[in-house]
């Protein structure tokens, strides 16, 4: 949680932006096209139709960007009493929210790994590439806004520089304010085109991608055709130029958060603003007892003693009126603290949970529980699952920046045999946590005869089962013997190795063989015959 001081200039762009406020925030619309192919006869008024969705979406995409960076409604809170006192306090959870999302999401960089042993070596330097390609830092960025708005774009383009050759491509993160892909209207949804739009001033400049074009449009507002958003409707007016698009691939990709692309913290936006509320009312509460009404009962003030004099002095001097008792007191009510931090504590705890957020408060201050059972209770493995959910949806949406990335090289004659199915990418998360659980996991798994592979997967003591073995192959032999031997056993003999050694280890002689991809029963069928028939 963060506290935000607002400027009175950010008050005044945020009053411009959004007039009117309101809890009307249901995820980005999705952009269709009706037609399969843009033509010279079509694109202007295809793109016309897309560009009245985009900007509805752009018009929500603003208003959760700057609401993440604190220009939130309580900012035009209004009180009809006691207007003197008048706090507006703004815990920016949202910040809190987006913060931990891609912390917990892109705990380290994103990388490539082998789906089978023979592709390591070229999946090692395609990571090399995507290195010095700035992928890593467009996915980084991707993240973070599709945390704050629920979309992303990674532009990705061939490197014709003089390093082309260390570096065969660049990838870029765009705004997704000046952005978006339209799909077809078939089963799969595959984008028709893409577009990146400049709104600069009263004009506008779009540059549309499909497979094999590129059209270059300009464009302009038009505000008396306006309906939903008057100040904010754009027309594709012209086209500049038409060039042929020689990657046959649509650079731009599309990366959502969630399926309704829906912004991190967009589903409890009514949950903060009530937080904001209430943190302003009980502001409100503790200035109004300091600054309590002082009345005075059946007394006279000394002459010349105003109000003011008494603010200066602190105290005051009065005299009884005929018979009846002076009286000086404060008139104060204090509000009932206790009970308004509950209610707050109500409101985070359903803030947590909706977002998929682990819950400090959980449980008070005991820290009885250990290991599995904190990660359960406290919300940890909620916040996996949805980092899961998203991580999905971010392999699905990478599958075409790997084909146009394969496109490149095979065009420049880079990595050569490399295949889309050789390698997937991966995210690391939690490589410590619950690590002595995961260690006794993989040496169950290894003593019942599974292949260190899938031992390795199973258990998650590994991000990159085929690497890890690779990399401590030696050690494995030495202790359960050579995954890479083949063990033969005719009917009623003893289990035979061969082409490996046959290590006085439990599981010595076992064979290996296959990747994590394929099923438990080929890819440890030899291992788990020789390790019983030796045992048995």
């Amino acid at each position: 949680m963060s506290e935000t001081v607002v400027t009175t200039e950010e008050q005044d762009q945020f009053t411009a932006r959004n007039d009117i406020i309101t809890n009307d925030l249901f995820g980005r619309r999705s952009i269709f096209s009706s037609v399969e192919e843009l033509t010279e006869d079509n694109v202007i008024d295809e793109v016309t139709s897309a560009l009245s969705i985009h900007v509805q979406n752009l018009m929500e995409e603003e208003r959760l960007y700057w609401y993440r960076r604190g220009i939130q409604p309580v900012l035009k809170r209004e009180k009809t009493r006691n207007v003197f006192i008048l706090n507006k306090v703004i815990e920016n959870h949202a910040e809190e929210i987006v913060s931990f999302k891609d912390g917990y999401f892109m705990t380290q960089p994103c990388f490539y790994t082998a789906r089978n042993a023979d592709a390591q070596d070229k999946v090692d330097e395609l990571n090399e590439y995507l290195y010095r390609s700035g992928k890593l830092d467009a996915d980084t960025e991707t993240v973070d806004w599709f945390h704050t708005v629920g979309l992303g774009y990674i532009f990705v383009e061939p490197n014709d520089d003089e390093d082309s050759e260390d570096v065969p491509f660049r990838a870029y993160a765009l705004r997704p304010m000046q952005a978006f892909v339209a799909k077809s209207m078939k089963p799969g949804n595959k984008p028709v085109y893409a577009a990146n739009v400049v709104i600069n001033d009263h004009r506008i400049f779009l540059d549309v991608y499909t497979k094999d074009k590129v059209f270059r449009l300009n464009g302009t507002y038009d505000a008396e055709k306006a309906t939903a958003y008057p100040d904010r409707v754009v027309f594709a007016v012209q086209i500049v130029e038409v060039l042929p698009n020689v990657l046959g691939e649509i650079p731009i990709i599309e990366y959502q958060y969630n399926s309704t692309c829906m912004a991190s913290f967009e589903p409890v936006v009514g949950l903060l603003d009530t937080i904001n509320n209430v943190r302003s009312n009980q502001s409100d509460g503790i200035e109004q007892f300091i600054q309590s009404l002082l009345v005075i009962t059946n007394a006279d003030l000394e002459d010349e003693t105003t109000a003011s004099e008494i603010k200066r002095q602190g105290m005051l001097l009065i005299r009884s009126t005929s018979e009846l008792t002076a009286k000086v007191e404060l008139l104060s009510e204090q509000l009932d603290q206790t009970q308004t931090q509950t209610y707050i504590e109500s409101l985070l705890q359903n803030m947590f949970a909706i977002c998929g957020m682990p819950n400090r408060n959980e449980g008070g201050s005991s820290y009885n529980t250990t290991g599995a059972a904190v990660l359960a209770s406290y919300g940890w493995y909620q916040a996996d699952a949805f980092a899961r959910n998203t991580e999905d949806l971010y392999k699905k949406s990478n599958r075409q920046f790997d084909r146009i990335i394969l496109k490149i090289l095979e065009q420049k004659n880079l990595l050569k045999g490399i295949s889309i199915n050789d390698f997937e990418l991966h995210f690391v998360r939690n490589e410590t946590a619950n690590v002595q659980s995961k260690a006794q996991a993989f040496q169950t798994l290894m003593t019942a005869g599974m292949h260190p592979e899938l031992a390795m997967a199973k258990s998650g003591i590994s991000n990159d089962p085929v690497s890890d073995v690779k990399m401590s192959e030696d050690w494995i032999r030495l202790r359960w013997g050579d995954p890479n031997a083949q063990v033969t056993a005719p009917e009623g003999g003893e289990a035979v190795t061969e082409g490996g050694t046959d290590a006085e280890t439990p599981g010595g002689g076992n064979n290996g063989g296959g990747a994590t991809q394929t099923s438990d029963n080929k890819t440890g069928e030899t291992w788990i015959e020789g390790y019983w028939q030796k045992r048995n």
